[in-house]
């Protein structure tokens, strides 16, 4: 049933929300430095896609799916994109140790198990000096949006597959092995109450 319900309902109504100009306009400025053949994590329905830079020609995908969504396999083919499928989980990247050059993962840490746990696979599949490219809805620092996020939350995490609004992702960053002063935590009007604190930029592996 949750296989179905993400499949055929959840994603295509999050591809018409995070598809609007104001979440566009968030992608193309994260993805600006990308160069070829990064990793992405969670791909969904490839939003990200048309917003890499012309010189990113192919790229990888880690989704746990057998078979990439079509909306995403479109967008590729539209950009003229090569996409090869790695099947794995975010904690259990199926590739060696430092072997990656960036890793882009945007609106996926809210609804992983364990965002720590991905961290940390983050780092050890990304070289020294490597770019973690993160875009994600965090907890909000303002005291009566974050009461909102922690009483909806129980209802949100089973409505969105996992979602949680009050995930303190900025602080999990920054226990982890990256420089994070490319990182800001800020209120963005791209996204509605209460889920409004934006985590966005570009961490350094360690």
């Amino acid at each position: 049933m949750e296989g179905w319900y993400e499949r055929r309902l959840f994603n295509p109504l999050m591809d018409l929300a995070l598809g609007q100009p104001k979440f566009q306009r968030l992608r193309e400025q994260l993805l600006a430095t990308v160069h070829d053949a990064p990793l992405e994590i969670g791909p969904g329905t490839g939003l990200n896609l048309p917003h890499y830079p012309a010189r990113v020609r192919s790229m990888r995908v880690l989704a746990r799916e057998a078979e990439l969504d079509r909306r995403l396999l479109e967008r590729a083919a539209r950009r003229d994109l090569a996409v090869a499928h790695l099947r794995g989980d975010a904690a259990r990247i199926p590739l060696p140790d430092a072997s990656v050059d960036a890793l882009v993962c945007t609106f996926v840490l809210c609804s992983v198990r364990a965002p720590r746990e991905c961290l940390r696979e983050f780092a050890r599949v990304l070289r020294s000096g490597g770019h973690l490219y993160l875009l994600e809805h965090v907890r909000s620092p303002r005291r009566i949006e974050l009461a909102v996020q922690r009483a909806l939350t129980p209802l949100q995490r089973v409505v969105a597959c996992g979602c949680e609004l009050d995930r303190d992702l900025c602080a999990d960053v920054e226990s982890s092995s990256f420089d994070t002063r490319g990182l800001m935590c800020a209120n963005s009007s791209a996204l509605p109450f209460p889920a409004s604190e934006v985590l966005a930029g570009i961490a350094l592996r360690r």
